[in-house]
């Protein structure tokens, strides 16, 4: 080993005398070894030439000890590698810092090189350089080599092949983690995001590190013990096969790592679930309200046990109702504590509550809390509900859930002031700060202050206009105020708002307001907003016959829209097409009524009458009124009469279709003749007094006798305007032979009779009386009132015969 370190002496000897040319070949060429600390050094012995130039060109009096105990980068800040060369060599040069792994010192690097054998084997072993370095060279990965033969083993390096650095040493993860100073672990995250290393020699260890180990950065041991730790189970255990890699992690380490929120990835829905709700602050007095809830609810809870329990749920709750009401699950019990309390429990949850009312309503779980407040709370409390909305109307009613509150307040709990003071909001912002306490609707404003007419016409202008919204305009309030606006702006405001309004007018039908609106629009819209609005109800034609004020805005179309065409295929096709459903409802069958025989008062009331009435003066309806039903009911004659032949035996005994049956004979055009032979038939069925198998025959039944009576009754009208064709002449043309003499033994075959005999038509009077020969003596007998009278008519017509 001495032979081969004087060999290596020598050469430096040698080396030293050749020029500076070739000095910077070599430098040239070891450029890119010196910019990458991480590559391993030349097997040749290269790094102890660089540090005979390193060391030949520190200044003579430069003192290595001065800089001791300076921080590392105040000395690089006063020392730099570059302070220390000539101009020359800096310029030409330009070598990187060498890492301390590639440019160890030892101490022949700070003393003269020895001549000789003896020199060098008198040199004695240093323990310790760390505090005889320069400031300048204390960029090092690792702290050097004590001993003169590792110092000359370095300066050899190792032999091509070498796989010494790609050994890793089996230190566990603490032995490794003492090994590193303070200072690089506390900036090893900016060393890392820079992407250079910055190594450090504050501390000294006699145990060297590896390649490997010097090229792992303290972040990622840091990162691997994370890691484990995070695969711990719920319990802080670690798995099995961890066990004995991490006995000997450091416990501040583990401790800092297992306070953190724990990974549920691998657990599943129901378990993240449970495990979100325990870090709770409150979970253990949630868990309970809610027991004492499920308690409150059931059917068998006494009334002693249920205030027992509010007590009990209210201690619980004060205090912490603000973040109770709005959880799905404890707004719950909140509810509970409000409907199954006492007057007391409710006044303290009003008094905690009652700030938060607005925000409340926001909420998907809290306005249920509201509600709950309107629906059990006192006068007193319902006033401070409504109080609460006044100033945020217009807000409120925007939004998706706070809309569904104040729709409830509006309809169920609120009086006339108290709907006044949430519908001012509309009217302008002066009456948002002044209440006149004894004015309760918009006419009795506009009569007090005419003055101010246009002015709240104009704001309600602004407020209803970004109200056209399908999912605003299908609550009753906004309804009211459309109403309002309607009832007294002008026609060019009226215009304005229809233009607007057209094609929204589907979502206001379900209200009475609404349909008003909807029939305003009708009789003051232009030809092109009433196409616009006919063409919107499509698909929804038979729900709208079927409500109780959408089937007026059918009645207004009837009375005002000229083109009648439009009229059929967008309205009137679809309601044939479903003419059942139509006709089974109450006020479906109005709409068919109004198209047969309109504004008829044995079908429509003087009140509904007056409403149509209003638009009897649209300026936009150029075509006669008679023209146009005449159009209408030729277009639903046809179907109509069909309707009654496929459905006769329905509709025959049912009392409520008794004038739509009437109405279809009478006015519909075209021959009713298949019609009336329908309902013969099922008149003409064999009947036997008193038999009541299978059902009243029609003659008996309440609904059918009434029909046959209403059908024959209706051929005096048929036989004053001329038609040919009567119900009468039918019915006893499909009669068997006997049937009119089963008919007089019950009473209302007998006033059946009557009826016909009454029509004064001589065939109708000549058959009867010869059906009913020998009848006289047995009618005189019977005790009911239509036999009495039937023997009065044949008396009659027996005299008038003669």
């Amino acid at each position: 080993m001495l032979e081969g370190c004087h060999k290596s002496v020598c050469n430096i000897e040698r080396l030293e005398n050749k020029d500076n040319t070739s000095t910077m070949e070599t430098s040239r060429r070891h450029k890119h070894h010196f910019g990458n600390p991480n590559m391993r050094g030349n097997p040749e012995g290269d790094s102890i030439v660089m540090k005979k130039t390193m060391k030949n060109n520190i200044p003579q009096d430069f003192d290595a000890s001065a800089d001791y105990g300076a921080s590392p980068s105040k000395r690089r800040k006063q020392h730099s590698y570059n302070d220390f060369h000539p101009s020359g060599y800096r310029k030409e040069f330009r070598a990187p810092v060498p890492s301390f792994a590639e440019s160890e010192l030892s101490a022949l690097d700070i003393t003269d090189t020895p001549e000789s054998l003896s020199q060098i084997s008198a040199i004695a072993p240093v323990s310790d350089i760390s505090n005889t370095q320069p400031s300048f060279m204390k960029k090092s990965r690792v702290l050097a080599d004590t001993t003169w033969e590792n110092a000359v083993s370095h300066a050899r390096g190792e032999p091509d092949g070498a796989e010494k650095s790609f050994k890793r040493s089996k230190v566990s993860i603490r032995e490794r983690l003492e090994t590193v100073p303070e200072d690089v672990s506390d900036n090893s995250k900016g060393s890392s995001s820079s992407g250079k290393r910055r190594p450090d020699t504050s501390t000294n260890t006699n145990k060297p590190l590896t390649v490997v180990e010097r090229n792992k950065s303290v972040k990622s041991h840091f990162r691997r013990a994370a890691s484990v730790l995070r695969k711990a189970k719920s319990k802080s255990k670690l798995p099995e096969n961890k066990v004995g890699t991490m006995k000997r992690m450091d416990a501040t380490l583990a401790d800092e790592t297992m306070t953190k929120k724990p990974d549920t990835k691998e657990l599943s829905k129901k378990e993240r679930k449970q495990v979100r709700k325990a870090m709770k602050s409150n979970f253990e007095q949630i868990q309970r309200s809610k027991k004492i809830w499920e308690e409150l609810r059931r059917v068998n809870t006494t009334p002693e046990k249920k205030t027992e329990l509010c007590s009990e749920l209210y201690t619980m709750v004060k205090g912490s109702m603000k973040e109770f009401c709005f959880a799905h699950d404890t707004a719950r019990v909140i509810q509970c504590l409000i409907q199954y309390g006492t007057t007391e429990h409710r006044e303290m949850v009003f008094e905690e509550l009652k700030d938060e009312i607005t925000t409340m309503a926001k909420s998907k779980y809290a306005k249920f809390l509201v509600k709950k407040m309107l629906m059990y709370g006192t006068k007193h409390h319902r006033s401070c509900v409504y109080k609460s909305f006044h100033g945020h109307v217009r807000k409120l009613i925007r939004h998706r859930i706070a809309a569904d509150v104040l729709e409830y307040a509006y309809n169920e709990y609120a009086n006339a002031h108290q709907r006044l003071s949430l519908l001012e909001d509309f009217y302008g912002p002066s009456f948002c700060l002044f209440k006149t306490p004894d004015i309760k609707c918009l006419g009795q404003i506009m009569l007090s202050q005419p003055d101010k007419r246009e002015m709240i016409l104009r704001n309600m202008r602004e407020a209803l206009l970004p109200l056209i919204d399908k999912n605003i305009l299908v609550h009753s309030m906004v309804h009211k105020v459309f109403m309002e606006y309607f009832t007294y702006a002008d026609n060019k405001m009226k215009s304005e708002m229809i233009e607007s309004l057209r094609e929204s007018v589907i979502h206001i039908l379900h209200t009475r307001d609404g349909a008003r609106v909807a029939m305003q629009c009708v009789w003051h819209g232009t030809a092109k907003d009433r196409k616009c609005l006919i063409k919107s109800l499509k698909g929804n034609v038979v729900k709208i016959c079927q409500e109780e004020f959408g089937h007026l805005v059918m009645l207004a179309i009837f009375d005002c829209v000229d083109d009648t065409k439009l009229v059929k295929v967008a309205l009137l096709d679809e309601m044939l097409k479903s003419v059942s459903e139509v006709a089974d409802n109450q006020y479906g069958r109005k709409v068919l009524l109004y198209v047969l025989n309109p504004r008829d008062p044995h079908h429509f009331h003087p009140d509904m009458v007056r409403v149509l009435q209003e638009g009897d003066q649209s300026l936009t309806s150029k075509k006669e009124k008679s023209v146009r039903y005449q159009e209408l009911l030729m277009a639903v004659s046809e179907c109509l009469l069909q309707y009654i032949v496929d459905h006769v035996t329905r509709l025959v005994v049912n009392n409520n279709m008794l004038l739509l049956v009437l109405a279809v004979i009478t006015h519909a055009h075209g021959d009713p003749t298949h019609a009336m032979e329908a309902v013969a038939h099922i008149a003409a069925e064999p009947f036997v007094a008193g038999n009541t198998e299978g059902g009243l025959h029609i003659i008996e039944n309440p609904a059918g006798h009434m029909t046959l009576k209403r059908l024959i009754q209706n051929d005096k009208q048929r036989m004053n305007a001329g038609q040919k064709v009567l119900f009468s002449e039918v019915l006893l043309g499909k009669l068997p032979e006997g049937a009119v003499k089963a008919w007089a033994a019950c009473n209302r075959g007998c006033f059946t009779i009557v009826s016909m005999l009454d029509l004064e038509h001589p065939e109708i009077i000549k058959n009867l009386v010869s059906c009913l020969k020998g009848l006289k003596s047995s009618l005189k007998k019977m005790t009911f009132k239509g036999a009495q009278v039937l023997a009065q008519k044949i008396d009659e017509a027996n005299k008038t015969a003669v």
